[in-house]
């Protein structure tokens, strides 16, 4: 094999592996909406999260928070998706149910506006968590054409109701 081959072998063996590291069209997504989130003041996590010893959400929380001056809620609940064969808690909205905590903290007001947030969830979504300052949303990012500036508004919406 001539001295050519070789170089070019080895030019392939190098460059091949590179092109691994370029984000794929869901990859470039997935940048773009949580860049898109950030700048609406979204915090995203994408570390996985306990609720407790049988609940461990895995995926990308999108967390807003509440105002800072806003007083601190007197409660907490997780809300898990309704999967089929599986009964994790009471259903408290159409497919989702109350995993841990309790509504009874929220006047009917507050949860018929954290219902119509509900409906607005991509089709993904498996978690909806809030707690003293912060609404959480669980989900796999699979949509990543969500209109993230409508649940935002409503999400901002729910969490100035809380006040």
């Amino acid at each position: 094999m001539s001295g050519f081959w070789w170089v070019l072998l080895i030019v392939v063996l190098i460059l091949f592996p590179m092109s691994m590291l370029k984000p794929t069209a869901r990859q470039k997504e997935q940048i773009r909406l949580r860049e898109k989130a950030r700048e609406l003041g979204i915090r995203v996590d994408l570390v996985p999260h306990r609720v407790n010893d049988e609940i461990k959400l895995e995926g990308a929380g999108y967390r807003w928070l509440r105002p800072a001056d806003a007083p601190a809620l007197a409660g907490y609940f997780c809300l898990l998706k309704k999967e089929e064969g599986r009964d994790r808690g009471d259903l408290v909205f159409p497919d989702w149910q109350l995993a841990s905590g309790k509504l009874n903290f929220l006047s009917l007001q507050q949860q018929a506006s954290l219902a119509d947030w509900l409906t607005l969830l991509p089709k993904d979504a498996f978690a909806v968590e809030l707690g003293s300052a912060t609404l959480v949303l669980w989900w796999r990012e699979r949509e990543v054409q969500l209109d993230l500036d409508t649940l935002n508004a409503s999400a901002l919406h729910f969490l100035n109701l809380n006040q």
